[in-house]
């Protein structure tokens, strides 16, 4: 779990069971995340599947050549059409060492966007302490949608789905409620944010979780346009807004020991994200990773 820099300072007494990371914890998650990624994309690039670089893991691509070295996650995006069609051969083929996590999916969801979670690790992060998934060691999929190229439609089908968003994973706070996590957020500067969160889950409990998950999966869905964006990503639904010019054709590019697909026009996409995304961020201002528990190898 990253957590802002403004919630980790100002708390007052960090709960006993939050573990933080060290540097040998994320080179050993970083490894593991590159085997995950070089299996899976294996498998999808024999299905004609695209695994293209996110967040901050495209940032990481660009400036690092590979992952963020203080990152602890991997975020990919896939095109809508062709996720479906991962879904598809997904249990038989990669079924046998992973979990797919994903709003309808028999796996369950514990977002509102997919995760291919590794079996047999254990991340267990705050949010997810009490929920009754898998607590594995995951990969994000941040879906790429078509969008409306009506102002009008855009901005109703935004509003719609970014209040699905919230709702969604409020709900998801409400219903699976971490005291770790409760305890982290109510000892820093984010404890009335996380008041209203958990109140706005309680108001929207009357369906489950998974299902107001599977509710903003069905309403990001578009036919074909000329636009492109990302419901789940950082800047939810308007602030991902991509033209194809941007994101096609795909390049590939080199990551660790491999390679993997960014967008076209990578450096608009980094700079509508982060700005001047060359500059490393002093160590002051990087993201602290805790978690309650992590461990490799749960099976051995």
């Amino acid at each position: 779990m990253a957590v802002k820099k403004q919630h980790f300072s100002s708390l007052g007494s960090p709960t006993d069971s939050m573990y933080s990371m060290t540097n040998e914890d994320i080179k050993r998650l970083h490894q593991v995340l590159l085997d995950m990624y070089k299996e899976i994309n294996e498998v999808c690039r024999k299905h004609k599947i695209h695994l293209i670089a996110a967040g901050g893991t495209a940032l990481g691509t660009i400036r690092h050549k590979g992952f963020i070295p203080w990152d602890d996650d991997m975020d990919l995006f896939m095109f809508r059409s062709e996720f479906e069609k991962f879904r598809e051969f997904f249990y038989e083929e990669l079924g046998e060492r992973y979990y797919l996590l994903a709003p309808g999916n028999k796996d369950g969801a514990n977002c509102f966007l997919p995760r291919i979670m590794k079996k047999g690790t254990t991340l267990l992060g705050m949010i997810d302490e009490a929920a009754p998934y898998p607590h594995g060691i995951y990969i994000d999929i941040n879906i790429i949608e078509y969008a409306p190229q009506n102002k009008v439609m855009f901005g109703i089908k935004s509003l719609m789905c970014d209040s699905l968003r919230f709702i969604s994973y409020s709900v998801y706070w409400s219903q699976y409620k971490s005291r770790s996590f409760a305890d982290f957020m109510l000892h820093s500067k984010g404890n009335k944010y996380y008041r209203f969160r958990m109140l706005i889950g309680k108001v929207f409990g009357f369906r489950k979780a998974e299902d107001w998950f599977a509710l903003f999966d069905k309403c990001v869905k578009h036919r074909r346009s000329d636009v492109f964006t990302v419901p789940s990503g950082t800047k939810k639904y308007r602030g991902e807004v991509l033209k194809k010019n941007v994101v096609l054709p795909l390049k590939k590019v080199i990551f660790e020991d491999t390679s993997i697909f960014v967008f076209n026009d990578y450096d608009w996409y980094l700079s509508n994200l982060y700005g001047d995304y060359m500059v490393i961020p002093d160590q002051q201002n990087r993201e602290r990773h805790l978690c309650l528990k992590l461990d490799f190898d749960s099976e051995s």
